[in-house]
């Protein structure tokens, strides 16, 4: 794979200072003071025409007149100096820059002229860079401080990552105390061009980050960013701070989903589909830095707690409970090892209050069996100052009772200050991570339990069923651009009925009726007895303006409730325009529950969807749970379980489990809905009835606008879709029908008995080794894809009435995202039949619709096969230059 394009950003070999000063007051010389006095082992060459020398190092007035190569550009100078700087590093062949001065911004007429000089010189010299108005980059693990910070950040294997520079100051601060460092404290300042996706990218691959902090103010690429968020945090803990939690998004909603979809809810869901775990405080984060600078994982989320106190243990397991953390019963082993130890009269059971006069013996013994016992997943040691009570003495007992090779998270609060502090800083230097109240300790803990369910669920695999065939998109988009033609900004009743029908949603028979007589004549063909609501594009919420009857029996009746929906509109909206009524059939889906589905346009991850309880109650009931776009069956059934209606689809009182299958499936299809349809910025279906037999959308509201200029299909999407306009049927060359289509989470079984089924020199030629059974996260791996950076197209083939997978190929592309590395494997029962090629020419095919320029690959030199396939596909060969039995192909598409 190719090398990072940061890798010169976050590894340089050799650094220039624009703007570097004898003088310690400036920006620039605060830096070049931070490189030269740092243990970087490269030249740091100062720049600045003022100065022929600085501390006895030669100062160039300009790049032009340095010799050497040139990894990195530091800049510290005035903002209107900064686009002829950039031009001149690209000139000299610098690659990375990171931009420390302000004066760049959108309030200021010369500040945005600024930026775009910056970035349209940075990109046509093909430079990236940090900034501006960053504080810099430290990498403590390099002696490299490309940073204006005052304090030395130690070494560590935690990143924090922030679009603060007063908090990444802050953090940098606070670290040595607490015995916390850091493998990287990245500012990004403006973002003008690197962002969070870009860094996170580079240090989830970067080997001395075990962890990841970040700290969010806005994000402007939210495809990116949870493309990248996603890779990170399936590998390594990512702990969020994102502030603004209060911006008020549901101002200028059209329907009752737009009103409940806060943006800080949009943030939530978006983190937990990605796996990070969110904070909410600046202390919270804090207490994340001090546990992951010591721990890494747990196995589970079962907490002990040991304390000589019991008001300080009833503090930490209320706080365990409110977080969702198990506290686990010892197990008899451990209650007989303690019952030898302790007073006759200690609890007996978690939390483990070990009483106010406990000896450090006492202590150590304690946290000896509690890492010991296998139903404990990690251990909180409580101590507070009483009488007899030896805190250093029992910080040395703890640290004495941790095993070399210790795999359980085990924290420490020792409470008070001056009695403790010897203590707190004995356990810290020890590696145990130390908290001063019993709460935080606790959500240090639950922080890394929540990664291990995280990652738990992210191998959670969906169930395979028929996939949604029968879906008329061409009829549904042809709905939309009537609408569009005609200036509208919203669907009538009927149309939005319809398309929701195109996507195979239940729906009831409504008509639209122009007059009285039209409203009977319709009550006659759906049949008595019939609802009626007002047909108007102005009115959104019908019943709030008396636009609603039910239960209409007679054709008396309809006469009747067709001029009083007319009057009452009039009267409560005189300025709305009346197309007439829509009349429908009344619900006779037996113990229907009434919910509500919908969707909504978030500014930042565009469609979101929300379940909750529906009716016209749904915004003072306020029951709902929103996720973010495309929805499988795992995710959709996580949506409907956050919501307390949630238990009513289930058995209660007389009546009967509602089809909670048929659930899943409409917010399936609500999610292809808005994924292949970005025109569609408002959705609702309220009420949705759920009941034994079944679901079907009562009301439906569908609110529009023509979708902005965007490149790709998918670009209005936070997180890619299944990308179903690559699916083909084809035939091999003996008749054999064929499917090639992307892979997709349900396809896990079928990925594993295919990887099974292949023959030992199968394995060998497309992992290049042995491999006898996919292990559930590798499984996670190549079925849940990311379609934004990587493609995998299966084929199925139907043999003896049933569709098997007779192959796989697939690529991922590299970080410089115009070339890509790809693999492929046919099943050993169907040779010679032209499946590779197929397969290749759809994967090629792939690539060239993600705008990539070159595909390339690597083949053992005896799968003779294989070469002759590429030679067939026009690939070029060249020896691996590192292994002799390799051959590396590459072709340009």
């Amino acid at each position: 794979m190719d090398k990072s394009p940061l890798s010169p950003l976050f590894d340089p070999r050799s650094i220039v200072v624009f703007g570097a000063s004898p003088s310690g007051r400036s920006v620039g010389a605060l830096a070049y003071a931070n490189l030269v006095a740092g243990d970087f082992s490269g030249p740091v060459i100062p720049i600045n025409p003022k100065h022929q020398k600085i501390d006895g190092v030669e100062c160039h007035k300009s790049i032009k007149t340095v010799t050497q190569d040139i990894d990195l550009a530091v800049i510290a100078t005035p903002a209107r100096t900064v686009p002829a700087i950039m031009r001149d590093c690209a000139a000299a062949g610098v690659k990375t820059a990171i931009v420390l001065s302000d004066g760049f911004g959108k309030r200021d007429p010369k500040g945005r002229d600024y930026e775009a000089r910056v970035i349209t010189e940075a990109r046509k010299g093909g430079i990236r860079f940090l900034g501006p108005n960053s504080v810099g980059l430290v990498r403590p693990w390099l002696g490299l401080n490309a940073s204006f910070l005052r304090s030395n950040t130690p070494k560590g294997r935690l990143a924090m990552v922030s679009q603060s520079g007063a908090l990444a100051s802050a953090i940098a601060d606070w670290a040595g105390p607490h015995h916390s460092g850091f493998s990287a404290m990245v500012s990004l300042g403006n973002s003008l061009d690197v962002d969070i996706g870009d860094t996170l990218d580079y240090l989830v691959n970067d080997p001395k980050t075990d962890a990841i902090l970040l700290y969010i103010e806005g994000l402007k690429d939210a495809p990116g960013f949870m493309s990248a968020m996603r890779r990170a945090a399936r590998l390594k803990p990512v702990i969020v701070l994102k502030s603004g939690r209060h911006t008020d998004s549901a101002k200028a909603a059209h329907t009752h989903t737009g009103a409940l979809i806060g943006s800080d809810e949009v943030v939530d869901a978006a983190l937990e589909r990605m796996g990070a775990v969110r904070v909410n405080t600046l202390g919270q984060l804090f207490a994340a830095a001090e546990l992951l600078a010591n721990i890494k994982k747990t196995s589970g989320d079962r907490l002990c707690i040991i304390t000589n106190g019991g008001g300080a243990g009833v503090l930490a397991a209320d706080r365990a409970r409110d977080l969702g953390l198990g506290l686990p019963a010892l197990t008899d082993a451990t209650r007989k090892i303690l019952d030898k130890i302790l007073p006759e009269c200690w609890s007996h059971e978690n939390p483990v209050d070990i009483l106010g006069d406990a000896t450090p013996e006492d202590y150590g013994a304690t946290v000896k069996a509690a890492i010991a016992d296998p139903e404990v997943d990690g251990v909180l040691v409580l101590l507070t100052p009483q009488a007899l009570t030896e805190p250093t003495e029992a910080a040395k007992a703890v640290k004495a009772a941790l095993p070399r090779r210790n795999r359980k998270p085990v924290l420490a609060c020792w409470m008070g200050e001056d009695m403790v502090a010897e203590g707190r800083v004995l356990l810290s230097a020890a590696g145990v991570s130390v908290f001063e109240t019993p709460e935080r300790a606790v959500e240090g803990f639950s922080y890394l339990a929540q990664h291990h369910r995280n990652r738990q669920l992210s191998l959670e695999v969906p169930r395979a069923r028929a996939f949604e065939d029968g879906l008329d998109l061409d009829g549904a988009r042809m709905i939309i651009a009537n609408a569009l033609a005609g200036g509208r900004v919203r669907l009538s009743d009927t149309e939005s009925k319809a398309l929701l029908s195109a996507f195979n949603i239940p729906v009831n028979l409504t008509i639209e009726a122009h007059s009285a007589n039209d409203a009977l004549v319709a009550a006659e063909t759906v049949g008595f007895p019939v609802a009626m609501k007002i047909s108007s594009p102005d009115v959104t919420h019908k019943t709030d303006v008396g636009g609603v009857k039910i239960n209409v029996t007679d054709a008396a009746s309809v006469t009747r409730c067709f001029h009083d929906i007319v009057q009452n509109v009039r009267k409560a909206q005189p300025d709305a325009q009346i197309s007439g009524v829509t009349v429908e059939a009344m619900s006779h889906l037996r113990q229907a529950r009434e919910l509500v589905i919908g969707a909504s346009r978030d500014a930042v991850f565009g469609p979101t969807i929300l379940f909750g309880a529906g009716g016209t109650l749904v915004e003072v009931i306020k029951d709902s749970a929103v996720a973010l776009p495309p929805l499988n069956a795992v995710l959709s059934e996580r949506l409907i379980d956050r919501t307390r209606v949630s238990k009513a689809l289930d058995n209660f009182r007389d009546y009967e489990p509602a089809d909670k299958a048929a659930v899943v499936d409409v917010l399936k299809r609500v999610s292809i809905i808005v994924s292949e349809l970005p025109e569609i910025t408002e959705l609702d279906i309220n009420p949705l009835f759920a009941g034994p037999d079944g679901v079907l959308a009562v009301d439906a509201r569908i609110a529009i606008a023509r979708p902005p200029s965007i490149d790709g299909r998918y670009d209005h999407m936070a997180i890619h879709p299944y990308p179903r306009h690559l699916k083909r049927q084809t035939y091999l060359r003996d008749g054999t029908p064929l499917t090639i289509r992307p892979i997709r989470p349900e396809d896990a079984e079928n990925e594993k008995r295919f990887m099974r089924e292949l023959s030992d020199e199968a394995k060998k030629m497309r992992f290049m080794g042995s491999v006898n059974e996919l292990s559930p996260e590798l499984l996670a791996q190549f079925t849940q894809i990311d379609y934004r950076r990587e493609m995998a197209l299966v084929a199925m083939a139907e043999i003896d009435g049933a569709w098997l997978q007779v192959g796989v190929a697939r690529y991922v592309i590299n970080p410089d995202w115009k070339s890509c590395e790809f693999a492929i494997v046919v099943s050993d029962r169907i040779q010679k039949q032209g499946l590779g090629t197929i397969l290749m020419k759809a994967l090629i095919k792939a690539a060239q619709d993600h705008g990539l320029h070159v595909i390339e690959g690597t083949v053992l030199r005896k799968n003779t096969p294989m070469l002759h396939l590429m030679k067939d596909l026009g690939f070029t060969q060249r020896p691996d230059p590192d292994d002799r039995d390799v051959v590396i192909v590459e072709r340009e598409i």
